[in-house]
């Protein structure tokens, strides 16, 4: 659903006036200004207050907010839960239960002016495609737009998105290239990995650099938009779980001193709700440790704490 307008449904808490639009001053009132009873676009408290007013609106139908994720909203029901994630102006609402969906809905259009947009297939980039018992997450768009921006959208595709023992180091003494280019095609990897856990490792190694790239950093990120460029339609699957398939399975793997730089090693943790995919990262350890059973010690102690959190959540 998307919300007509949102900013304007702001309350303000202070008060604020603003100069009278051209053509519109008020006969004899050309000296005054307006004062606002609501938030106007343009105005730097539109943000924050359509966010609380959409915050409060939700906590009045029985919605309690993530406390690990402001974004998202969860109401309980007898038949399971009803979940609200928002960006913006725009919500998306799951839920077993189709008929706890349109009722809630009918809530929102009664506090707000809003469109509904039907079932779920393209949402900041990810196109989603719903089939009975299957959602497939997908950025082939975003990864072609990727790629035209940086004139690579006919290249030669490669097998694998970074080479095998690949050591990159700070002091490479290769010469510089565009620190705005490189940390721009980072940052579009960086939001990709939302659905492509194959390229976080690669893309984790790649953002160590961005304070001073070098060519031998570039030539490396140019293998992972290689890799993208025969992989475009590659995402994550969900498929709906039957009761013998809701086991929640880990894996972790580290290196060890893998960066050349820090020689702190880098963890590896993935899990998997039955087949599907359902949280992963790749990040450098926070200290160095002394042998390979250190480094895995201490990326299993991380994967543990994932899954816990994971676990709790759900029984709460």
């Amino acid at each position: 659903m998307d919300v007509k307008s949102a900013f304007l449904n702001g309350d303000l808490m202070e008060e604020v006036y603003v100069q009278q639009p051209p053509r519109f001053v008020v006969e004899g009132g050309s000296g005054k200004v307006l004062k606002l009873n609501k938030a106007l676009y343009g105005l730097r408290q539109a943000p924050r207050a359509w966010n609380a007013k959409l915050d409060s609106e939700l906590i009045k139908l029985g919605f309690e907010r993530n406390p690990l994720e402001h974004a998202v909203y969860r109401r309980k029901h007898s038949d399971g839960f009803l979940l609200v994630g928002v960006y913006v102006d725009d919500m998306i609402i799951t839920g077993p239960s189709k008929a706890n969906i349109v009722a809630f809905k009918k809530e929102m259009m009664k506090s707000f002016s809003m469109n509904d947009l039907g079932l779920l297939s393209y949402y900041l980039g990810i196109q989603v495609t719903q089939k009975e018992g299957v959602i497939s997450l997908c950025q082939s768009s975003y990864t072609l737009k990727i790629l035209e921006q940086i004139g690579m959208k006919d290249c030669n595709p490669c097998h694998v998105p970074m080479d095998n023992k690949l050591k990159l180091s700070k002091n490479d003494k290769s010469p510089p290239v565009d620190k705005t280019k490189y940390r721009s095609v980072i940052g579009s990897l960086r939001y990709l990995v939302n659905t492509r856990p194959d390229i976080a490792y690669s893309v984790g190694i790649v953002s160590r650099y961005m304070e001073d790239p070098k060519a031998s950093h570039w030539a490396a990120v140019k293998q992972i938009l290689r890799y993208l460029s025969g992989t475009v339609n590659y995402g994550c699957i969900y498929r709906k779980l039957n009761t013998t398939e809701t086991r929640l399975t880990g894996y972790s793997d580290s290196d060890l001193a893998g960066d050349v730089d820090s020689r702190k090693s880098t963890s590896g943790v993935i899990f998997f709700l039955g087949e599907s995919p359902i949280s992963w990262q790749s990040a450098k350890q926070k200290v160095v440790a002394l042998s390979s059973c250190e480094a895995e010690y201490i990326t299993a102690a991380t994967a543990a704490c994932q899954g816990g959190s994971m676990v709790s959540t759900a029984v709460v």
